[in-house]
């Protein structure tokens, strides 16, 4: 894996398994997961509202000049109804995806033969910016998480065809570069 030399999500935004749930579940009989949203359900769709939070700043900040988008994406947190510590969280990763695009943006490149970067929908370029950030400079997230959370937001952003295309470029790159 790749490093990035910024500091690591807080402990409360790393991802986990429910192996705690399972544990429980077995405990008093039940499946896991069944009849109540256990913890990890409730830490899954933080997690994923964090990184949705992260794709819309790439995504709105990108019609900005590059001094503008820090001032820009607070701003936009500001009308987010979020904890102020969680909207930092969220500006801070937004801005070690931002420090990375140097370097995702040759891969996504690679990947996506004949496609020039100007060509890709500003969505779908934006959701693979986060994934590939997750896949090679964020070890608290496994790889196929981050895949698999990039193809829901391009079938809640993108066109119709979106999701598979996403999947297909993160495939390519993860195929181009294994070292993850």
């Amino acid at each position: 894996m790749m490093q990035d030399n910024n500091e690591a999500l807080p402990n409360e935004w790393e991802w986990d398994d429910d192996t705690a749930d399972a544990d429980a579940a077995q405990k008093d009989g039940t499946a896991a997961g069944e009849g109540k949203r256990s913890r990890g359900d409730s830490h899954k769709e933080e997690l994923r509202k964090f990184r949705e939070q992260v794709f819309i700043l790439m995504f709105l900040t990108g019609f900005y000049e590059k001094a503008e988008r820090e001032p820009q994406a607070r701003l936009y947190l500001e009308d987010v109804d979020l904890p102020e510590e969680t909207r930092e969280q969220i500006v801070e990763r937004y801005l070690q995806v931002a420090r990375k695009i140097g370097q995702i943006d040759p891969m996504i490149s690679q990947a996506s033969q004949g496609w020039n970067l100007h060509r890709i929908g500003k969505a779908e370029l934006n959701i693979l910016r986060v994934a590939i950030y997750e896949m090679y400079f964020d070890e608290t997230i496994p790889v196929s998480v981050a895949i698999n959370e990039a193809v829901e937001l391009a079938r809640k952003y993108g066109g119709d065809q979106s999701h598979a295309f996403v999947n297909g470029i993160l495939s390519a790159v993860l195929k181009n570069n294994p070292e993850n």
